[in-house]
């Protein structure tokens, strides 16, 4: 019949294209070619997990609460209009120089005022601490040498803390064990060894009826300061009277720290830079509070002489009558 002959050919045809696709779905179907955008994302690389040590955190520093007498009346004085609350310009004092250097600005200290201490007058009384009463008996007794000089103090836990300031460190221990043996009270005992230059200071504060404990407490930050760092401290006890605050260094040079000195609040702080030139040494700096009714000429006409010299004219101006206080300072070299 005419058109069925191209019909027939036409079916072979397509079932031929439809068995190609088939096939060619199925092959696919088995063999599963990875594609390029079908590949796998790379594998992570391990993590790796280590401790890491903590930071060590330096111990904070001491603060030791010095015990202080009962201080006179206070004198109908006006204030000194020159202490100012400003801090003059100036660079860091170096404490083997001859003359403390004009010192850059430096901002007053903070330090948290200190709580009160127990009053421990010159004799017994019944206010006074028990466990002092013989403790000092001991140290008017038994330290009768011109640049021997003991102050008591209080640590942050209450317990007795005894600095034994001499320049002779070979006695030192003999000393301490003899001051302390045998007491009531456990009392812990720390050598500040001097320089024999500083001793004339230790002799004028020694002439104070009440050592071993006196009417100024001078309260530092850190007994510890290291070179190029600040000292801070506070004064109390010399309310209503011209207070001069002194620096011993280890050459026995005697430095004036007046301009670093701020009163605000009824309170006196100081702040300095302060630094060591040279090699490290053994010896402490020495810290001396002198009130007075005013201010000694002689402090600012000596200032920056050895102090022998210094504390021989400052004892003829100022008498007996003035109120002092004592403390020592180590300054680390730089490493």
């Amino acid at each position: 019949m005419i058109g069925q002959q191209p019909m027939a050919r036409g079916w072979v045809v397509a079932a031929a294209l439809s068995l190609a696709v088939h096939g060619a779905a199925a092959g696919a179907f088995l063999w599963r070619p990875t594609l390029p955008w079908q590949q796998a994302d790379p594998a992570p690389a391990p993590i790796q997990v280590s401790a890491l040590p903590l930071p060590v955190l330096a111990p904070e520093p001491e603060v030791l609460r010095p015990i202080t007498a009962p201080a006179p009346p206070e004198p109908e004085t006006e204030p000194d209009p020159t202490l100012a609350p400003a801090v003059p310009q100036g660079a860091s004092p170096v404490l083997t120089s001859n003359a403390l250097p004009t010192g850059r600005e430096a901002a007053p200290p903070e330090p948290e005022p200190a709580p009160a201490l127990p009053e421990a007058g010159a004799e017994a009384g019944p206010d006074a601490d028990p466990r002092l009463v013989a403790l000092f008996q001991r140290i008017r007794s038994q330290l009768t040498a011109p640049c021997l000089l003991a102050l008591p103090a209080l640590d942050a836990e209450g317990r007795i803390r005894l600095n034994l300031l001499a320049a002779d460190d070979a006695q030192i221990p003999g000393l301490l064990r003899a001051l302390t043996q045998g007491l009531e009270t456990g009392i812990d005992g720390q050598a500040v060894l001097l320089d024999r230059r500083q001793c004339p200071a230790l002799a004028f504060a020694r002439r104070d009826a009440r050592y071993p404990v006196f009417p100024l407490g001078i309260n530092l930050q850190s007994q510890d300061v290291a070179s190029g760092a600040s000292l801070r401290g506070t004064i109390s006890g010399g309310a209503g009277r011209q207070v001069t605050l002194l620096l011993i260094d280890d050459n026995g040079v005697t430095h004036d720290l007046r301009r670093f000195m701020v009163s605000a609040g009824g309170q006196i702080r100081f702040d300095l830079p302060i630094a060591r030139d040279g090699a490290g040494r053994d010896t402490h700096q020495l810290l001396l509070a002198v009130a007075t009714p005013t201010r000694p000429a002689s402090v600012g006409a000596g200032a920056g002489e050895l102090a022998e010299d210094f504390f021989e004219r400052l004892s003829r101006e100022v008498g007996p009558e003035a109120l002092v206080g004592v403390s020592s300072v180590y300054v680390r070299a730089k490493s």
